[in-house]
């Protein structure tokens, strides 16, 4: 029998994938507790209405700070106090850290026992994950534990998004090279000599969807300069939701490890995922259906990588095997997979 949870508060990473990947997830849990109210990691796609319609969500009734997901120390009190505003009698961590890395979660949930505070908590299940042999994908992981829950998740359907996909009228390739971290984008030499091949070998035209970072507009605009505009359009300065409806236009999706990659693949587009810095196995798409993965080798070589994690701790600066080996992800091998639906 369930218990019964009034508010409950779910701890999340924060980038657009996140969102794209918990939203229909997020449904399961309100048609297993209709009564309950729920907050969530601060999530781009979790306040845009239009994705919340599409999802069918209704109970969320507020993001908080992108900044708590981490339960530094510091934020204890600012933490505590939401938690006391909002009534949160469940906390749930979907980060896959562990005890191993998410110490400051782990520790303000011991502090919160000493207190005996009136407060659940619901943990994915670091006992397995840390020490299984093979690596398995992070929203199976999420799926899997909400079952343990008792949370029926037997429907789930990854492609949530794919009453905006335009087949009919779909046209053109799209180039997913927006990324949040360097780390994670694939040189703009290699989009360069992929765009070369497409422009050559097909009548398709390329659709640039940089990052909004100046960096990431720049290495698009040399996408441009190199094979002309003509053919080349570039997407900036956008809705988050006018930039699903653009890529729900295309024909093919070629991603770096980011957002728009999950956004493609749950509006249905075929979609090629670059895993520059990040382990697919974790976290790729759960939905494997017109979706590929090339992977980046090298990974192995970095000292200093998190496994379970499916990174490393130089998320967030250069990681010293990108930096000496860079990516052994080929444009050929990109052009020969989509290809097979491109040639006129």
């Amino acid at each position: 029998m369930q218990s019964q949870y009034h508010n409950v508060w779910f701890i999340n990473f924060s980038g657009i994938g996140n969102g794209i990947v918990i939203a229909p997830i997020l449904r399961f849990f309100e048609k297993s507790y209709p009564e309950t109210n729920y907050y969530h990691t601060e999530n781009q796609i979790l306040t845009d209405p239009w994705f919340l319609a599409k999802a069918g969500l209704k109970n969320l009734k507020g993001l908080s700070p992108l900044v708590w997901r981490r339960f530094k120390q510091e934020d204890w009190p600012a933490i505590s106090l939401f938690i006391k505003e909002k009534n949160i009698d469940l906390i749930v961590n979907l980060r896959n850290e562990g005890p191993q890395y998410d110490t400051g979660y782990y520790r303000f949930k011991e502090e919160m026992y000493k207190k005996k505070a009136y407060l659940a908590f619901w943990d994915l299940d670091f006992r397995i994950i840390e020490h299984r042999a093979k690596h398995q994908n992070l929203t199976g992981d999420i799926l899997e534990f909400f079952r343990a829950k008792d949370i029926d998740t037997t429907v789930y359907d990854p492609k949530w998004l794919n009453t905006i996909r335009k087949i009919r009228d779909s046209k053109g390739v799209g180039f997913g090279m927006a990324a949040s971290q360097i780390n994670k984008r694939w040189p703009t030499v290699k989009w360069i000599e992929l765009a070369r091949k497409i422009i050559a070998y097909s009548d398709e035209n390329i659709i640039l969807f940089p990052g909004q970072s100046e960096k990431e507009i720049e290495e698009a605009k040399l996408v441009i300069q190199d094979i002309g505009p003509k053919r080349c359009k570039l997407i900036t300065n956008e809705s988050i939701r006018n930039i699903a409806l653009q890529i729900g236009e295309l024909n093919y999706f070629i991603s770096n490890d980011t957002g728009f990659l999950h956004m493609a693949v749950a509006i249905g587009v075929p979609t090629v995922g670059l895993y520059i810095s990040t382990n697919a196995e974790i976290w790729s798409p759960y939905n494997k259906t017109n979706f590929f993965t090339l992977q980046n080798s090298f990974i192995a070589k970095c000292p200093d990588q998190k496994p379970h994690c499916g990174n490393c701790f130089h998320y967030y600066d250069v990681c010293p095997a990108i930096a000496k080996y860079g990516d052994d992800i080929n444009p050929d091998k990109v052009y020969e997979i989509i290809s097979r639906q491109l040639i006129c």
